[in-house]
């Protein structure tokens, strides 16, 4: 059976982009700071790095966040389309 999935207008997807960018600058900022601190040791300051880290992923989060719930309210507001697919293009076990 098809799941309903909400049709949302392209201004709500076209901040994906923007947040997929911002989470991938933020996973090689993290992946390099765990290898600073495995060869050079933490910083004195942790709580503030932490803080800081908490700071810039935020507004990531609230973006995505914001779309979850545009989505929401679409579904609510029964603006929701079926997708079905043919048994071709189904992947199979």
């Amino acid at each position: 059976m098809a799941k309903p999935y909400p049709i949302l207008p392209s201004s709500i997807l076209d901040e994906l982009h923007g947040l997929n960018c911002s989470l991938g600058a933020y996973q090689v900022m993290l992946e390099a700071t765990i290898r600073h601190f495995c060869t050079q040791g933490t910083p004195l300051d942790y709580e503030s790095f932490l803080h800081g880290l908490d700071d810039l992923f935020q507004p990531i989060l609230e973006g995505y966040k914001s779309i979850e719930s545009q989505a929401t309210a679409f579904r609510e507001m029964g603006v929701v389309g079926v997708c079905t697919l043919d048994e071709a293009d189904q992947e199979k076990p």
